[in-house]
């Protein structure tokens, strides 16, 4: 992996890789994992680990340059886009931890991939230098590309009501994957359930999550001021980037099938371009997907320039990210709608890639860290100076 490569280079080198993408991504659906050739190129590439401390052997890119990846890969394979998201929202992690971490997962391997199961669907037993682990970690997306994986456990009090996720650093290869990966889009991700059971996670391999709310680091190095942003507010646009990179494809994929010339069936138009109502739905579509990534780099843009100023963000800044999040998913959902009435029924056919792409749309962008209804909440209630409704925004 090439270190010295800038932050735009990395995007010219994501965006090339689409059209191989492109050409795998019915693959990738179909197998409910990331075709392999596109797999290999992705982890080659060191798109994998833009978010990984540069002296871990990543690039330690800004939240700015981790959407853009994560959009030109969209753009080509969802399925590429998600892992990138995924994996470099895990690794960022890395910055929060200390030398020692970094070493057993990067020391010999520095692609090494990490990915997360944050819910906290496990159970942790302390025992002498750390924790016992068992249990199942769904929505495991990437498991067949990581080498470790961060599974959540609950932290309870005296009543048994949860106050905390404790979330583990596990080597996969101490981990089964359970086939549960059955849906109607982001197939390709191959988000399957890990299974485990009596494993020992030494504690410099544990954090909690409201250490990662808060800012807490236990990393070795003052110079990184990368990870003093709220990763728990800055992560979660990837997952928008990458549904801007879906809708993008199927602007692309429309506009081609418009640049064909075809006719509209029982209408006068003998060239689908020459009809006010198509030019209207592409128009609009258009501005909704721009809209879509405005807001969304605006929030990067603003989480980049609090570390670069070295300061914390404000409740009220870290609430309109959640507001941004939030208008960036309905947007792309708006614009794939349009871009469907553009294609017609036709579109629904299995061979059509558009169907597939709004199918992925519709699955990702109802994931529950960019959930619109909740972060307009947010954002309305950081407006009225209320309690926030969630401590994780």
């Amino acid at each position: 992996m090439d270190l010295t490569l800038t932050s735009a280079e990395l995007v010219r080198n994501a965006r090339a890789l689409r059209p191989l993408l492109r050409a795998n991504a019915e693959e990738s659906a179909k197998n409910r994992r990331l075709a392999q050739e596109s797999a290999a190129a992705v982890r080659s590439g060191g798109f994998l680990q833009s978010l990984v401390p540069r002296r871990s052997g990543g690039h330690e890119v800004d939240i700015q340059t981790y959407c853009e990846i994560c959009e030109e890969l969209a753009r080509g394979d969802s399925a590429a886009g998600w892992l990138a998201m995924v994996a470099n929202s895990s690794a960022s992690l890395m910055g929060l931890m200390p030398d020692k971490t970094r070493e057993d997962v990067f020391g010999s391997d520095p692609r090494a991939v990490v990915i997360g199961q944050w819910a906290p669907t496990g159970k942790a037993a302390a025992v002498e230098g750390g924790w016992m682990l068992t249990g199942k970690w769904p929505w495991a997306s990437g498991c067949f590309e990581a080498q470790w994986s961060f599974v959540g456990s609950p932290v309870l009090d005296t009543s048994g009501a949860l106050t905390d996720v404790r979330l583990a650093l596990v080597p996969t290869s101490e981990l089964k994957i359970e086939d549960t990966w059955h849906v109607a889009g982001m197939a390709g991700t191959g988000s399957n359930t890990f299974v485990g059971t009596d494993i020992f996670v030494p504690e410099h391999r544990t954090m909690l999550i409201s250490e990662m709310i808060s800012g807490f680091s236990r990393a070795d190095h003052s110079d990184e001021p990368l990870y003093r942003a709220p990763l728990i507010t800055a992560l979660p646009l990837g997952i928008c980037s990458a549904a801007v990179g879906m809708a993008e494809a199927a602007f692309d994929l429309t506009l081609e099938n418009l640049e064909r010339g075809k006719p509209i069936v029982t209408s006068l138009y003998a060239d689908a371009r020459q009809s006010p109502s198509y030019q209207l739905n592409l128009a609009d579509a258009r501005g909704l997907i721009d809209s879509a990534k405005l807001h969304t780099m605006r929030a990067a843009s603003d989480i980049d320039r609090a570390v670069s100023d070295g300061r914390s963000m404000t409740d009220l800044e870290r609430a309109r990210v959640r507001l941004d999040a939030a208008v960036a998913q309905k947007r792309v959902r708006e614009a794939v709608d349009l871009l469907l009435n553009i294609g017609g029924a036709s579109v629904f056919m299995l061979s059509n890639p558009v169907q597939r792409i709004w199918r992925d749309i519709e699955t990702c962008t109802r994931h529950a860290y960019i959930n619109g209804d909740i972060g307009r909440e947010i954002y309305a209630r950081a407006l009225l100076k209320l309690d926030q409704v969630s401590a994780g925004f």
